[in-house]
């Protein structure tokens, strides 16, 4: 009995420790499950009840230095299908099908697709087709609030901009290199939803806001890359040449002002089914593509040998017509008609290649080399982009003499076009190279700066200040007097150098392919504008780059100096601002240009109702203005200037251009909008006349 009533007490005892054990583990688990593991299984348990829709937040613009947006996001909206919502998928295929213009069958398998809670069925649709969808009230069919990418402008600027992925995300160009920038954060929809992924009726919505992107502004300009690109437009169709490259920097700091390349790819109609053509296409071969840059390159010997005190403008050199380098007869360009002995301006001006290969031989390599590397070559620029090219320097142990002499006239070197005309700036800007920069500064949608770009860079000294100064006019006189005179612009001092470099193909120069170039600058004295201009494979008779490239050049550079108010720096007589004759006759006409050291050239009889130059023009003294009377106004040559109030300055630009007039900024803000013209709208103007305008 004994016995029986122990064994029962420690049968008891076992029976307590078990259950106390399991309370115990019961109570571990609790504890585990209500304190470390709650935020996890909170968030399994929304899982199970809530949807979550993502919120495409709005993608940042691209402007032009100016405010003008070269790239923006537009709201619309796309078409969900929440299958296990859906009782009819039969029912929805037929009511969509035709709205959506999509394939009857594709939506049917769509919406039966029990087995996913929400599928896209199509983005980007239209306003109307939302309003009919919206109409139907059906069950299960539901939209988000997307972004489209669009580009006011088309092809402009467009292998600079880039292009972003459907989902919105930068791919190619700015687009991609600010895309952290640009791209902003999502927000979310949370949806309750039953056990079978179901929407609840009545349920509320909780809504997270998207963040915006950023904005970025550009250091381009879009009236200066107009300027660029018509004449790339022009240049290739006039010259049949495969393709053309254009930037226009401003050497004081290398900012890119404008970036061509021609042919150009229409960004809002991308052919993306060809994955390698639109690689070609979309390529910014002015940043990437290495070329042997010819005689351009000479630019760079010359500061150079300057530089080094291996010459003076009283050093001379005599040009046979070829030179002999380690037993190697390099011929000049001119050999037919060697050029003699001629002075370092001279052979500058001749473009004379013996010349220039004796600069290169009189530093040697480890010289030669130290001021390449120095100016930028042979390795990437530092461009804020998403790619950047380093041309090719061969190493400086494997150059020979022959190497050497060569490289002195732009052979035997690949340079990529931004660094070819950033180290053109170095040489003519004081000696200084600047990291070249498109874009100037990062802002959120009130305009407040977040972000500025390279302000503060000091830039590396490459030349002297001495130096620098003779190099300018020296490419001066090669304008002036040399094989850049199709460069030259009236009332304006240029500097310049141009270049046709052959091609090669599997190490074998290529007979009849070209790559001719020129490189500009204005004012010679005080540079504010470079240019370099290339066209590849010119297919004309001619394919110097002082015939193919240089009158282009000009173009681009005289234009951007009236646009930019320059002031004319060469004159042989004073200027003097045209004055208002309009609504005077002649008599009182003659007096007003008389007053101001003009003449009076009058066309018909009677009261003046238009004249050319407008009034606000500078001339040169003595100069004769065009005044026109009324019955004269018919004539098809003149155009009424529109009302540009309250435009951009490219918008201005644009209508101004449409009726062939030019366009000049008066003042040093070109941003804003435009609050003053000269002459009014509605005024006869000559075609081709300058409006000047004012901005705010």
């Amino acid at each position: 009995m004994v016995g029986t009533r122990r064994e029962n007490k420690a049968r008891l005892r076992v029976l307590y420790c078990i259950v106390m054990l399991i309370i115990g583990i019961c109570i571990i688990r609790l504890t585990q499950l209500m304190i470390f593991q709650a935020g996890e299984i909170q968030n399994q348990v929304e899982q199970q009840w809530t949807r979550e829709v993502s919120v495409s937040p709005l993608r940042g613009a691209i402007k032009d230095r100016n405010g003008e947006i070269l790239a923006a996001s537009t709201t619309s909206q796309s078409v969900l299908l929440y299958p296990k919502d859906i009782k009819d998928a039969g029912e929805v295929a037929d009511l969509l099908a035709p709205i959506l213009d999509m394939d009857r069958q594709k939506i049917y398998d769509t919406a039966s697709d029990k087995s996913k809670v929400e599928v896209w069925l199509k983005r980007h649709i239209t306003d109307e087709q939302v309003e009919q969808i919206r109409a139907l009230n059906i069950k299960g069919v539901g939209f988000f609030s997307d972004t489209k990418r669009v580009y006011p402008y088309g092809s402009f600027l467009s292998q600079v901009l880039g292009y972003t992925s459907s989902d919105g995300a930068g791919q190619e160009g700015l687009e991609k290199a600010y895309n952290k920038y640009l791209a902003g954060y999502p927000g979310t929809i949370l949806i309750q939803v039953d056990a079978e992924g179901r929407t609840v009726e009545g349920s509320e919505q909780t809504y997270i806001d998207a963040q915006d992107g950023y904005h970025i502004v550009l250091t381009i300009d879009a009236v200066i890359q107009s300027f660029a690109e018509n004449a790339a437009k022009e240049a290739m169709e006039v010259n049949r040449a495969k393709s053309v490259c254009a930037i226009v920097m401003d050497p004081r700091n290398a900012d890119i002002l404008a970036m061509v390349n021609y042919p150009q790819a229409d960004l809002n109609h991308l052919d993306r089914s060809d994955l390698t053509a639109l690689a070609e296409i979309s390529r910014n071969t002015a940043i990437t593509d290495a070329f042997e840059p010819g005689s351009i390159f000479k630019i760079i010997t010359l500061a150079s040998v300057i530089d080094s005190g291996n010459a003076s403008l009283t050093t001379t050199y005599h040009c046979s017509g070829y030179k002999l380098v380690s037993g190697e007869k390099i011929k000049c360009w001119r050999s037919y008609n060697p050029h003699g002995t001629q002075t370092l301006t001279q052979a500058a001006e001749n473009s004379c290649n013996p010349a220039f290969m004796e600069m290169a031989l009189s530093m040697g390599t480890e010289k030669f080399y130290e001021y390449i590397y120095r100016f930028g070559f042979g390795s990437t620029t530092g461009v804020d982009y998403s790619a950047d090219g380093a041309g090719i320097v061969r190493a400086a142990k494997y150059v020979k003499d022959v190497d050497l002499a060569r490289i002195g006239f732009g052979q035997s070197i690949a340079v990529t076009p931004l660094q070819m005309i950033t180290a053109a700036s170095a040489a003519i800007n004081g000696g200084v190279r600047y990291t070249p920069s498109l874009v100037s500064h990062i802002e959120d949608s009130e305009g407040n700066i977040i972000q500025t770009i390279g302000e503060d860079e000091e830039g590396v000294r490459v030349i002297s200040e001495e130096t620098s100064g003779i190099v300018r006019q020296i490419l001066q006189s090669v304008v002036d007097n040399g094989s850049g005179k199709n460069a030259k612009i009236e009332g304006y001092t240029v500097g310049g150098k141009t270049g046709t470099a052959q091609m090669y193909e599997n190490g074998v120069i290529v007979e009849g392919k070209n790559i001719s170039s020129f490189i500009g600058f204005a004012p010679a004295d005080d540079p504010q504008y470079i240019v370099l201009f290339i066209v590849r494979e010119p297919e004309v008779a001619v394919t110097f780059g002082s015939v193919v490239a240089a009158p282009y050049a000009k173009d681009i550079l005289e234009k951007c100096l009236k646009y930019g108010d320059a002031q004319p720096t060469e004159q042989t007589t004073e200027l003097v601002s045209v004055p208002n004759v309009i609504g005077k006759n002649k008599q009182e006409a003659e007096a007003t240009l008389q007053e101001a050291g003009l003449k009076l050239n009058m066309i018909g009889d009677g009261q003046i109702a238009a004249q050319s130059p407008v009034e606000g023009t500078k001339v040169v003294k003595d100069t004769e203005v065009d005044a026109y009377s009324e019955q004269e106004l018919s004539l098809e040559s003149f155009v009424d200037v529109p009302n540009l109030e309250g435009l951009s300055v490219y918008q201005a630009f644009e209508k101004l251009e449409e009726v062939g007039l030019e366009i000049q900024v008066k003042g040093d803000s070109a941003s804003g909008t435009v609050y003053a013209q000269q002459p009014a709208a509605g005024s006869k103007v000559v075609s081709g006349d300058t409006v000047i305008v004012e901005c705010n």
